[in-house]
C-alpha cells in the first residue's frame, strides 16, 4: 500500500466524500498512477470535479501531480534523475493538468445556471461587462464579441470603476452585470457587486471553485478549476477554464436557440 504524508489539518479538513477517495488511493495505491481522472471517478463513483477538489485540499495542482507523487512514493527516485526524461515528465503533467482542469470545469456547469443565463440572453435587458484591465479585460472582449456574434444587443463593457459604480446606480433594474474574476476577491470587482445587488441588478459571476466573495454576490455563479500561479512576483494564473466556460455558455445558447430545447450542461452529480 502507498501512503501519502499528509498532516492532521489536511485529514480533518476532507469531507467523507474525500475521504473514501483517499481509502481507494491508499488500497490501489500502484494502480492510481496508470488511472485518467475519468477512470479514477468511474471506481470510486464521484464526479471528476470531487477528485480535483481532494487533490487540491491534499496541495497539488491536479490529478497529474497526485499522480506523480504516488509514483514517487511506490519507489524512490534517482539522485541525478535525466534532465531530459524530468523535461519531458514537466511538459506531460502541466498539459495532463490543464485537461484535468478543464474536465473538471465541465462538470460545474449545470442546466439550471445556463436555463436562468439564457432568460437574460432572450430579454432585451442591457448586458455589462466588466473590463478592469489586463487579462480579464481580454476575456470580457471574449464574452462581448461572442454575444455580437449571436446577435445580441445592448450589451456594453465597464472599463472605469468610478463609470461603472455611476452606471448601477442609475440604471434601470432590468439588467445584467458580468463579472469575471481569476480570484474572485479583487477589491473593484466585488465593491461593483456589491452595488448592483443594493441596486438590485442581477449578477452573473465567473470565479474559481473556492469560496470567494464575487461568487456570493452573484445571483447566477459560474465557477471553474485553476491553481492562482505566480511568475517572478508578476500574476499568471491560467484563463484557459475561463475561456472554456464563456465558449460553453454561448455554444450551449445557440444549441438551445436552434432546438428549442432545455439547455444541456455538464454532468452535475450530488458530489459537487
Amino acid at each position: 500500500m502507498v501512503t501519502l504524508h499528509l498532516d492532521d489539518a489536511v485529514i480533518k479538513s476532507l469531507s467523507n466524500n474525500e475521504l473514501n477517495i483517499l481509502k481507494f488511493v491508499y488500497e490501489h495505491g500502484e494502480d492510481v498512477p496508470d488511472m485518467s481522472i475519468q477512470a479514477l471517478a468511474s471506481q470510486v463513483c464521484y464526479s471528476s470535479a470531487t477528485i480535483l477538489r481532494f487533490c487540491k485540499k491534499l496541495g497539488y495542482s491536479g490529478f497529474a501531480e497526485l499522480k506523480y507523487a504516488l509514483r514517487a512514493a511506490a519507489k524512490k527516485e534517482p539522485s541525478q534523475p535525466d534532465t531530459h526524461r524530468a523535461r519531458d515528465f514537466t511538459t506531460w503533467m502541466m498539459m495532463d493538468s490543464l485537461c484535468s482542469d478543464i474536465e473538471g470545469t465541465s462538470k460545474l456547469i449545470s442546466e439550471d445556471q445556463l436555463g436562468r443565463t439564457f432568460r437574460y440572453f432572450d430579454s432585451s435587458c442591457p448586458i455589462y461587462l466588466w473590463a478592469p484591465g489586463g487579462i480579464t479585460s481580454i476575456l470580457s472582449d471574449y464574452f462581448e464579441k461572442l454575444l455580437f456574434s449571436i446577435g445580441r444587443q445592448n450589451v456594453y463593457k465597464i472599463e472605469s470603476a468610478k463609470m461603472g459604480e455611476h452606471i448601477l446606480r442609475n440604471v434601470h433594474t432590468e439588467s445584467l452585470l458580468i463579472l469575471i474574476s481569476t480570484t474572485g476577491n479583487f477589491g473593484p470587482t466585488v465593491r461593483l457587486g456589491k452595488i448592483a445587488r443594493m441596486n438590485d441588478i442581477p449578477v452573473l459571476s465567473i470565479t474559481p471553485y473556492t469560496s470567494n466573495e464575487v461568487a456570493g454576490l452573484a445571483t447566477v455563479s459560474f465557477r471553474f478549476f485553476t491553481d492562482q500561479r505566480e511568475n517572478r512576483g508578476a500574476e499568471f494564473t491560467s484563463r484557459l477554464p475561463v475561456f472554456y466556460v464563456i465558449n460553453s455558455i454561448i455554444r450551449c445558447y445557440l444549441g438551445y436557440k436552434r432546438s428549442g430545447e432545455q439547455p444541456q450542461g455538464g454532468n452535475h452529480d450530488s458530489h459537487i
